[in-house]
């Protein structure tokens, strides 16, 4: 296909106002690569314990003060989420930002899958505190419970990345949620915290 042919076409897919998974066979295929982010990564860490004496999945680990710290931050960022995904979705990413940073408007006829994703949305929030906090809470978990936030992480780096590093062209409406770098700077951070303690705990 000639050059300019090309751009056209990759044009069109870009500004399609469908989600990317939905745009095309190449549109499937970046979001089924994506995926291997976190899927990978919690199959290498895994694999890793399983194959190195010492790293025990039933092991028990020291949640120690830096993890404790991050595994807080961490817990209560998400804490607020499911508030903000079922009761005010139209004012993310929080009550207040401009107009510029928000991430979209309420269809107005919203049908049952986007009720349903804001209640689920809600949900996993909600789960991930709970893990979160309850980690934090205990002096010792097995080792296996230390690749829960790290799955999480893991996921999330995928997700900015879309939305942030790639956002321009795989966005729906062509536009990066550039806000959300600094999801990925926090989120970043209790990722690096939680891979060091997992191998030096």
């Amino acid at each position: 296909m000639p050059s300019n042919d090309y751009e056209s076409a990759n044009e069109a897919e870009i500004s399609s106002p469908k989600l990317l998974a939905y745009r095309s066979a190449r549109g499937a295929a970046i979001t089924a690569i994506s995926l291997l982010i976190p899927f990978g990564t919690v199959a290498f860490f895994i694999f890793y314990c399983i194959n190195n004496e010492g790293y025990a999945l039933s092991a028990s680990v020291e949640i120690g003060n830096i993890q404790f710290i991050a595994l807080i931050v961490h817990g209560l960022y998400f804490l607020m989420l499911p508030f903000g995904f079922e009761l005010m979705i139209d004012k993310l990413p929080f009550p207040g930002s401009s107009e510029k940073y928000r991430f979209g408007k309420i269809p107005k006829r919203p049908d049952n899958l986007y009720w349903m994703m804001t209640h689920l949305s809600g949900e996993l929030f909600f789960l991930g505190a709970v893990m979160l906090l309850l980690m934090a809470s205990q002096p010792s978990v097995p080792r296996w419970v230390l690749i829960l936030p790290i799955a999480q992480c893991a996921y999330n780096m995928k997700n900015d990345l879309l939305w942030v590093g790639f956002g321009k062209y795989l966005s729906p409406i062509r536009k990066p949620m550039s806000v959300m770098a600094l999801d990925w700077f926090v989120i970043g951070i209790c990722l690096v915290i939680y891979i060091v303690h997992f191998f030096t705990a």
